[in-house]
């Protein structure tokens, strides 16, 4: 008996201990820099949207955050970068429904929704379906009878398993055309090409689109989502063009390795939250073509089980590209 209460007190003290500690590491903390790694390249909705994060936090916080871009593995280099990392909350990588998707069809090393600490939400995007000048489409009806007149000749990226594979994909079911998935690594290669006409459909961010847009070097044709951006008023969503199977949008959320103190996962949260509250990030936000999007780390891990629910059923109805 005396040796199981002995026992029990050592386990019961260890505990204690660690929690003062955690409690501790969280009064302390931040006491040097915050990285932020961007799992796709510069100019990809990903990168854009962390140094927004990165510059304002930076502020709330009191310490440097800055943004470090990790690219290749379609967003998994990043992924495996952090899951092997100190749980300390000084890394953490912005993902999204993207890396997601490319795990429900794909056999990866780290799993989004079991081997890291879910931290905060950060924004919503919806994707923009646009076309270089060499291609005379005004609306995705255009393009269908144009896809159809040509079958196998156009081209639109990808890479597979991403979300715009994804919503090619989903294009082609629909509007019932033979197109081709051309895959690119990183979203600047992409758009040059896309401008040179080797791209006939652009499928990207709207965060990603929004500069192309803006200088007229592509025609959009409608957005993802539910509704119609408020930078873009006069662009359709693909539901109202008659595509109601283009729905899908991307969110964006924060994450570290697994383990990190939970009163270090709060007050990341908190303070990641306070700052997409302002106005001042709201309007940086929506300059990017995106929207505000929080919740509690406990939301953001239902988030990421139900959207793999989602993802897994699109693989096996064969849905996703390849």
């Amino acid at each position: 008996m005396k040796m199981t209460l002995r026992v029990w007190m050592v386990f019961f003290c260890a505990a204690m201990l660690g929690s003062v500690n955690n409690l501790a590491s969280a009064q302390e903390f931040p006491s040097k820099s915050i990285t932020i790694i961007a799992n796709y390249g510069p100019g990809s909705g990903n990168d854009l949207i962390a140094r927004e994060l990165s510059q304002k936090l930076s502020e709330q916080m009191k310490t440097p955050v800055i943004v470090e871009n990790k690219v290749g593995a379609t967003g998994n280099i990043a992924m495996d970068y952090v899951a092997q990392g100190k749980p300390d909350g000084y890394t953490m990588v912005l993902s999204s429904t993207s890396s997601i998707i490319y795990q429900a069809s794909n056999t990866i090393r780290t799993v989004i929704a079991k081997d890291f600490t879910p931290i905060a939400f950060v924004a919503g995007l919806p994707y923009v379906l646009s076309v270089p000048p060499s291609v005379p489409a005004k609306t995705l009806k255009d393009l269908a009878a144009i896809a159809k007149a040509k079958p196998g000749e156009l081209n639109y990226n990808g890479p597979a398993g991403s979300m715009s594979a994804f919503i090619g994909s989903l294009f082609k079911s629909s509007a019932g055309v033979d197109m081709v998935m051309v895959p690119y690594k990183a979203t600047s290669d992409a758009q040059i090409d896309v401008l040179a006409g080797r791209i006939q459909l652009w499928i990207t961010t709207s965060a990603s689109a929004f500069p192309l847009v803006k200088s007229g070097k592509v025609t959009v044709l409608a957005v993802t989502g539910q509704q119609r951006l408020s930078s873009l008023p006069d662009v359709p969503t693909a539901i109202e063009s008659g595509f109601p199977d283009l729905s899908p949008d991307i969110s964006f959320f924060l994450l570290g390795p697994p383990g990190i103190p939970a009163p270090i996962v709060t007050k990341l949260n908190q303070n990641i939250n306070a700052v997409l509250k302002t106005p001042a990030m709201a309007e940086r936000l929506a300059n990017l073509a995106t929207v505000v999007k929080m919740g509690s780390p406990e939301e953001v891990q239902q988030h990421l089980l139900a959207e793999t629910v989602r993802w897994q059923a699109a693989v096996k109805n064969e849905v996703l590209s390849k």
